[in-house]
């Protein structure tokens, strides 16, 4: 009979917050304090993709002065490179004159910082408190940014130096935005807002080549170091709310409602400790789950590196299309990836606000399409050539599209299976899939010798294995519920902090206000009979006091 009643309670307690959920107003909804958060995550993940991104252009105009650029050239910086060269129309000054290897090796730079600390800053995060990991990274890839002129001037290894730096301090940001929302996403909102964050990414790759080209054109000091002065500059603006805006948990923040707390902590366990307990390593590498997440994130980053790679050669040898129409053009799938990233966050929360499927069952089909219709897609393009090349392209646009439908699969499943180490997680995964993307260019260059079109075939063919592997594993082995490696408690772990706070009559009014009696009882998994309790209940009162008595105190901190 208490099992019984304790499980109404936590059932009562979810539909109450999914009934909050659903209440809200445009405006309660988008602009609280979680979606403030979900705002300048979204800019700071711009910021880091545009600090990666815009040295390919560049590097371009500080080779050969001060030129009228035409179009986005390229979306990665060693074949934006080769394309802006044949873009140049007004050459004025040649500030530099560095070798192909040299030129290389600061294209990469930015990368050989990058994949040394995803998993540093998802572990510094869960420790430490995302907000602050996040706001030194894009403090200091700020102004290594904008001193890049005067150190290259200065020495050109000076400029590999900063550009390591940018790389090595960017490589936080992803794995620290994730332990954020781990404490802020609650259960029927965790897709968009994880969207929102994610569609920084797509932006930059719309806009960061074409602004790079404007800034080149300046006739001022050779109109390059403005590239570094307005990319670095914009970091260090968003700086500025980030630090009054964001904080690691909803206890922390000054200006939060009650009512968003209670729609916070609906269904959402992990924002009850204020730092990651140490984590199991041994059981995560062990988990099928999380290497399903592994996989599938390999593929998605193999194929975005490759898209970012040589989609503009692709559209130039194959399809026939000139550099002015090839910008406009590789621009396309990038709208056409924050268009389906955003539509397939709100349809992902749609679908589990009605329990229409599972959590796991709505990961997998949204992973299953994305990844299948990709395929389909890419083998098609395979067999046309510049005769077909509007078709084509099209093509291209609709299954990029479609592969962005997997950021609301495995994108936030670490948030599903393991939210207390979802930062851990994701700086894993990053550093597996941002390594093997590496191999993209090297495994293209070496098909594509002759630039014919059997040979792009071949890649397109690549490309979609890459993808019906990655669906496969994931649709087979993830799941959707907290894995119980990631369960901690406080047998299990006594040194972990918890933010429990002492419930008092205004709480209990204010919660009772909102309809969350049990405002910190969490909701584990699909299954609707998995119950288990926080540290702080607020329930019954009288069931409070009764155990005040029995134990001198009211804190349950069974976990």
């Amino acid at each position: 009979m208490p099992d019984k009643a304790l499980e109404a309670g936590v059932n009562d307690d979810k539909n109450k917050g999914l009934a909050e959920v659903k209440s809200q107003t445009f405006f309660e909804k988008y602009g609280s304090c979680r979606w403030v958060i979900a705002y300048l995550t979204c800019m700071a993940r711009l910021s880091q993709t545009a600090l990666r991104q815009f040295i390919g252009m560049s590097v371009v105009c500080m080779q050969d002065g001060n030129t009228s650029l035409v179009g986005n050239q390229s979306l990665n910086g060693t074949m934006g490179t080769k394309f802006a060269e044949n873009s140049l129309t007004d050459f004025k000054i040649a500030e530099f004159d560095w070798s192909s290897e040299f030129e290389g090796l600061i294209l990469t730079s930015y990368t050989i910082g990058f994949i040394f600390t995803p998993v540093v800053g998802g572990y510094l995060a869960g420790k430490f408190g995302s907000k602050m990991v996040i706001a030194m990274s894009v403090l200091i890839g700020s102004l290594a940014t904008i001193l890049t002129p005067v150190a290259a001037r200065w020495n050109a290894d000076a400029m590999v130096g900063l550009r390591i730096v940018v790389g090595f301090f960017m490589g936080t940001v992803d794995p620290a935005i994730q332990g954020l929302w781990a404490k802020w996403a609650p259960k029927y909102e965790k897709s968009q807002l994880t969207t929102t964050s994610f569609s920084g990414v797509a932006i930059a790759g719309i806009l960061t080549f074409f602004i790079s080209g404007f800034l080149c054109d300046i006739d001022l000091d050779n109109g390059w170091p403005f590239t570094f002065y307005v990319f670095g500059g914009y970091a260090f603006f968003v700086l500025i709310p980030w630090i009054f805006a964001v904080y690691d948990t909803p206890d922390s923040h000054p200006r939060i409602s009650e009512k968003e707390r209670s729609i916070i902590y609906s269904g959402n366990t992990s924002n009850q400790m204020k730092k990651m307990p140490n984590p199991p390593w041994l059981k995560i590498f062990t988990s099928p789950p999380f290497w399903s997440i592994i996989i599938a994130h390999i593929s998605y980053s193999w194929v975005t590196s490759w898209v970012m790679a040589y989609l503009p050669t692709y559209m130039k040898e194959v399809l026939d299309y000139d550099i002015e129409e090839n910008g406009m053009l590789a621009s396309m799938p990038f709208v056409g990836r924050f268009i389906s990233g955003l539509l397939c966050g709100f349809a992902s929360d749609w679908l589990l606000q009605r329990h229409i499927f599972s959590t796991a069952t709505i990961r997998k089909i949204f992973q299953f399409t994305g990844n299948f219709v990709c395929a389909a897609c890419t083998i098609t393009i395979g067999f046309l050539d510049k005769d077909q090349r509007t078709i084509a392209v099209v093509l291209l646009v609709v299954g990029l599209s479609f592969q962005n439908f997997t950021s609301v699969a495995f994108r936030i499943n670490h948030l599903d299976i393991a939210p207390r180490y979802a930062s851990v997680l994701m700086g894993i995964t990053m550093t597996c899939a941002f390594a093997a993307a590496l191999s993209a260019p090297l495994i293209t260059a070496a098909i594509v010798k002759e630039h014919t079109r059997q040979e792009w075939q071949i890649v397109f063919f690549l490309v979609a294995g890459l993808n019906i592997v990655g669906g496969l594993v994931f649709v087979v082995f993830a799941k959707g519920e907290e894995q119980e490696w990631a369960k901690v408690t406080a047998q299990k772990d006594p040194s972990a902090e918890l933010s429990a706070k002492t419930p008092n009559d205004s709480q209990f009014k204010e919660s009772s206000k909102y309809g969350n009696g049990n405002i910190n009882k969490g909701y584990h998994g699909d299954n609707e009979s998995e119950i288990s309790e926080t540290e702080s209940e607020l329930g019954r009162k009288d069931s409070c006091d009764s155990f005040g008595k029995e134990n001198g105190h009211v804190n349950n901190t069974r976990l």
